[in-house]
Formats: C-alpha cells, structure tokens, sequence
C-alpha cells in the first residue's frame, strides 16, 4: 500500500538549534491528529552542534525528513523545503517557534475543509510568561510587529469579516493586506510565482496571493504559535539589519509587498520619529500598556523603539549610500 500523502507540510530551517528546536519539535509530536496529516522537513545549513542528533530522536515519532543547505540564508532554505514538500498546504516554522497547543493542526486545518475560498490561514503569535521580556513585548501584538511595524500596516481587525464560530472569514484587497508571513496556504497557488526564486520571502506571500485574486483568509484566534523572537537589543538590531540586507533591498524592484513606501510615506516617518524621540510619550504608552496587560514588560519597550528605528535607518542608509 503506498504512503498516504501528507495535507500539511511544515519546513523548519536551522543552524546550531540544538536548544531550541526539540522543544519545536515536542510540539508538533505532540499534535492531537493522526501523524500522517503532515510531514516535517528540516533544512539544515551544516549545523555544527546537536541539531541533527535532535532531529534524529523524534524521527520515529513524527514524519520528518532532512535536507542540506550550503547557503546560510534562512529564506532559502524555506525555499527549498517548499519545492521538495508533498502536502496541499505549506507552512514554515523557526526553529525558536513552538506549537501553542495540541489541537493547532486540528484547528488551522479546518477552515481549509469548510470553505473552498479560503486560500491562507494566518498564524497568531501568543504570549507566554515564561518568554524574555523583549519577545513578551512584541508577543502581544498577534503579529508579532514592533510599535514602528505596527505604526505603519494594519492588523488583523481591518480584514475581518465573519465570525464562523471555530474561526474567522477574512477578505485582503491589495490595499489591504496585513504584514504576516507566518501562515498556512494552498501550495498550488503560488508555485509559479516560486519556480523561478531563490527565496521564499514568507511576507510576501499573502500579496502574491491577492494579486492572484484569492482574497478570502481565516483567522484561529484561540491557538497560534510560541516564538522566541527576541534575547537581547543587540538581536534586535542585528535582526533588522540583516533582514534589510538579505530580504528587502535585494528584492526591492520585484516585491509584491512593501510596509513602507520611503517616498510617499516620509510624513508618517516624521511623525514616528517625532514620538519615539519625545521620550515622554512611549513611556506615558508603555505604562498604559503595563496596566492593561498586567505586564511589566512594556517599561523596555521606549528603548525597543528607539533600538528598532535606527537599526533601519542605519540599514536604510547603509544600501543607499
């Protein structure tokens, strides 16, 4: 009898994850569904610690699969997983990310079975206590922005439309789509925009989608994803940074989706460094925001801001000039 074809496929890129990813990895062996529903592929830039061991100990419990990456690029090797993976749907994870709970595969994939429309299923980010005070911050947000990314796109309340009881019915326009690329989507619809890429820039991807005309996206909010985005300020500023240099200005002339326009949107930039420069107006919002989520951790998030702006300003002027 042949191997029944996963519906879900889940790439996970590493490089020395050893700490992070068994607990990734727990997670999704954890699932309360049957294991053949999905299938793991792990892309691996040569990591030189446990990594592979990790993966290794896990193989008998969940269908996971290892493919090598010379390249030490994070969006390559999403690519790679993506034109080797065998499910309808696709998805990637960090290996830093942890399934929320048991149910998440249950509960993302139905939305798939009950409407025929629904082309992409954005991912929620959820907070946990345990979490470093810098990833707590920035895990309030469903989508994980920082206040100058969620200053700048919409969220997920300006593209809900329904509420359907397990989930919510979303319509995105090319005006209107959120700044998310941790989700699940049909991987049919975006093979040809793949074919001939090296990257698999997962922001991008609810745009292709739209362009396509698939308007129509779910929402889960009572599951999501743990993701421990952020240890330190120095992450935070090399982060972005990197990401500018890697993603976004080689990409800059073929991007389906920009956050910012730097022409068209200099009065929103001016008034953004106004506030995060006043001093006094992120800390009167941090304390506002400590109250209202009983959360002492928004008293870093003044410095956060001012750490997030000029690591793209820096980045910014550093391909400019």
């Amino acid at each position: 009898m042949p191997p029944i074809k996963p519906i879900l496929s889940i790439t996970i890129p590493t490089y020395n994850e050893e700490l992070d990813l068994k607990n990734c990895l727990s997670s999704i062996s954890r699932q309360n569904c049957s294991k053949d529903l999905f299938e793991i592929i792990i892309v691996d830039n040569f990591s030189e610690d446990n990594t592979l061991k990790v993966v290794e100990e896990f193989s008998e419990k969940i269908n996971i699969s290892i493919l090598k990456n010379k390249i030490k690029d994070a969006e390559v090797s999403k690519m790679i997983g993506f034109k080797k993976s065998k499910g309808e749907l696709f998805m990637y994870m960090d290996a830093d990310m942890k399934l929320a709970d048991s149910e998440f595969i249950k509960k993302m994939l139905l939305p798939f079975k009950e409407d025929k429309r629904i082309v992409g299923n954005f991912v929620k980010f959820v907070v946990s206590k345990k979490q470093p005070l810098l990833t707590r911050v920035l895990s309030y947000d469903e989508f994980q922005r920082d206040p100058i990314f969620k200053f700048f796109t919409i969220g997920i309340k300006d593209i809900l439309v329904k509420n359907k009881g397990h989930y919510w019915l979303c319509k995105c326009s090319q005006k209107n789509i959120p700044p998310q690329g941790l989700m699940i989507y049909r991987k049919e619809l975006i093979e040809k925009y793949a074919r001939n890429k090296i990257q698999l820039i997962d922001n991008e991807i609810p745009a292709v989608l739209v362009e396509e005309g698939n308007y129509y996206f779910a929402y889960v909010s009572d599951t999501g994803i743990e993701h421990l985005i952020l240890r330190s300020l120095k992450e935070l500023w090399n982060k972005r940074v990197r990401n500018l240099q890697r993603t976004y200005f080689p990409n800059e002339g073929t991007r389906k989706y920009k956050w910012v326009d730097w022409e068209k949107d200099w009065p929103k930039v001016f008034l953004w460094l106004l506030y995060t420069n006043s001093f006094f107006l992120p800390i009167l919002t941090s304390i506002i925001k400590m109250f209202k989520y009983e959360d002492s951790c928004f008293l870093s998030e003044p410095i956060l801001n001012l750490i997030s702006t000029y690591s793209i300003i820096y980045g910014v002027l550093k391909n400019k000039l």
